[in-house]
Formats: structure tokens, sequence, C-alpha cells
């Protein structure tokens, strides 16, 4: 026994002695781990006018770290032409990319400067006012085709009739010079009287279509959300619940604002809706209303505007696996920018104003705060229309 408590003495002196040699080397300060997190990347849009403003710069929201950082590189020039606001549509890539002429109604430029910085995509010919008979036409671009893909906004019955022998038409074209357009010809589930298109993303070899629609046939039943899966030049029609599962839907009163993180599409509609989530890679996706973001929506909703003159519903964003929220401060004045994650956890928040943006972590400690006299645009993942 005594032996053993030597040994065991004398080993717990050379440990102490070791550890004592360690620290004078290395010193007591231990070693500072940079806090990880996503980086959000925005647009900062100044010098404004009454018709027109600079999307000045680009810059970089760091999360983790609580710091905001502009390139202070003049990024792209866009006029409003048409006095319908202020659009930008662009996605994050080297060089960024930034969309020419997107409104089909109008005829005019909406971009008039770019830099060096920004890749310009111009809408094919023949699809820069693609419109068909019956209705005006959804776009969105496909990164991996490099191409524009458009289909018919909705398809309408009859009176007392339904869609059974409509089909429904996708046509996808290649920005690459004489290219020929692809098209993507689906039947319409024969039970359904109206079909409206409310979001698309890919390519007809690797996309979706998601559509609310009426249905004559299922009795006692409100009208659908339908997804459309597109792969190798076949689609699937997949019914993923009722307009009642999600509010009011997405079509009555305003359009509803979508999101995509991953196969994950958020979506929210009207003034105290909520938010809903489809994953769309799921075998059987359906309808959910994420109960965390949705309590930030509610808190954000108590927190807000009360003297609004319409329904005044949240803005979805998203960028490097973050889903990020957006709803007006109480007094007008500015707005917040939550950044959540699929949980539902808020990474932290940004407050922006005619003066500054400033975030915040986690807890609300504020962070780096960078005069601005404009606003913020988030990358739009498909530059849908």
């Amino acid at each position: 026994m005594k032996t053993n408590l030597r040994f065991f003495f004398l080993m717990n002196t050379f440990l102490s002695i070791l550890l004592a040699v360690v620290l004078v080397t290395t010193g007591c300060t231990p070693k500072v781990v940079p806090v990880e997190g996503p980086q959000i990347t925005m647009m900062v849009e100044t010098n404004f006018t009454s018709s027109e403003y600079d999307a000045g710069s680009l810059l970089l929201w760091n999360i983790g770290q609580n710091t905001l950082q502009t390139s202070g590189t003049s990024v792209v020039h866009v006029i409003d032409l048409d006095n319908g606001g202020l659009p930008l549509y662009w996605q994050l890539s080297s060089p960024v990319r930034v969309v020419q002429q997107w409104n089909y109604l109008s005829k005019k430029p909406l971009i008039t400067t770019i830099s060096k910085d920004v890749n310009l995509l111009t809408l094919p010919e023949g699809m820069q006012y693609l419109s068909t008979k019956d209705s005006e036409i959804r776009r969105w671009y496909a990164s991996d085709e490099n191409a524009f893909v458009a289909v018919p906004l909705e398809l309408d019955a009859l009176l007392n009739e339904t869609l059974d022998g409509k089909t429904l038409t996708i046509t996808e074209q290649s920005i690459s010079s004489g290219s020929k357009a692809q098209t993507l010809t689906v039947p319409v589930p024969s039970s359904l009287t109206q079909i409206v298109v409310v979001y698309g993303s890919g390519s007809i070899n690797n996309g979706l279509v998601l559509v609310e629609a009426g249905d004559k046939v299922v009795k006692n039943m409100s009208d659908g959300i339908w997804l459309l899966r597109m792969s190798d030049g076949k689609a699937t029609w997949i019914r993923c619940g009722n307009r009642d599962a999600f509010t009011e839907g997405f079509i009555s009163g305003q359009w509803a604002s979508f999101a995509r993180v991953g196969s994950l599409l958020y979506f929210t509609h009207s003034h105290n809706g909520q938010i809903g989530c489809i994953d769309t890679a799921a075998a059987l996706p359906s309808i959910t209303l994420p109960e965390n973001i949705n309590t930030l929506l509610a808190k954000l909703y108590s927190n807000g505007p009360t003297n609004t003159e319409g329904p005044l519903q949240a803005q979805l964003a998203s960028d490097n696996g973050t889903l990020i929220i957006e709803y007006p401060a109480a007094n007008w004045n500015g707005g917040y920018d939550y950044a959540v994650d699929t949980s539902g956890t808020i990474l932290g928040s940004l407050y922006v104003n005619k003066i500054s943006i400033v975030s915040f972590d986690a807890k609300g400690k504020q962070g780096s705060s960078i005069p601005t006299p404009g606003s913020i645009s988030f990358p739009s993942i498909d530059l849908f229309q």
C-alpha cells in the first residue's frame, strides 16, 4: 500500500511540474477560438432619388461575430421607370448576378449602369415579353442550366367544368446564344377547376412548381396546395394539403412571400398570418407551421405598426442556409431583420433605418453599426418573379 501511495504521489508531482512548464512556455491566457456562425450577404441601397438608386456596395453580416463589413464598391445603378417600386433581383456569386429588364410589361431597361463585379443576366430573345393568351407568366432563373424558366400564371376551366385534358406548358430557355428553348408539357389533375402558380425553382430536369388549385370533385375540401416535381424531363403532381392549413392560401389579397433554405420552402401571407413550410424533398411533402419561427413572427406583429391602411405581412429572404424574417418597426422609421436557423433559433438581428444599420447577437447585444442613407436588399436564390 505504501508503495502505491508513493508512486501516486510521484506521478502527481511530475504532472504538476509538467503543467507549470507548459504554462510558462505558452502563457496562462487561453487561445481565443473564433465564433463560428453563418455569414449573410446583402446589398446596401444608397443615393436615393425619387426614381432611382445605387446598390452601392455588398455588405457582409457575420452573425457569429456580430459584425458588419462593407466593400464600399459601387455595384449597380437601378432606375424605376414605371413607378412601381424599386425592385432589385440578384444572386450572390462571383461576379454578382443581377437581372436586366425583369418586368416584361416595360420595354425600357431597369438597370442602367453596372460595374466589373456584376454579371448582367438579360432575358433571351422571345422571353422578354413572353405571355399567353390566357394569362400572364411566372419566371425564374435556373443556375444549374444557366437558363430562364417560364410557366403560365394560371389556368382556368369553363364554368361548371374542370381542367380535365388541359396541360401546363413549362418553357426553359438557355442564355447561350443560338440555343433552342425546351418545353415540358404536363397534364393537369382532372378534378381541378383552376390552378395559380405561386412559386417556381430549378430547371425542367431538376426543379419544382408550387400552385394553389381549386378542386371541384372532392367534396368538403377547400382549395389545395400542390407541388409539381420536375426530374429528367418528367413531372409528378403531389398534393401537399389544403390552403386552410396555411392561413388563407397564397393569392387572396396580396401575394405571399417565399424563401428557400435547401429543400425547405418557407412562405407567409397576410397580416397576422403564420409562416408555413414544405420540405420539397420529402416523399410525401405537407404543410407545417414551425412553432418557434411563428412565435417570433407573433412577437414582430405585436411590436410592429398598428396604423396600417391595409394588410401588412412579413417578408422572407434567405442566404447561406439561414432564413431571414423582415418586418417594419412600430414607428415606421426602420425595420428589423431576424436571422433564424431551421429549428427557429434566433441567431442574430439587424435594425435598419435611414441613418444606419446596426447588428445584434442572439441575446440582443449590440455589435457593429454602419452609417447608411439607404436600405438593404437580400439575394434571391431563384430570381423568382
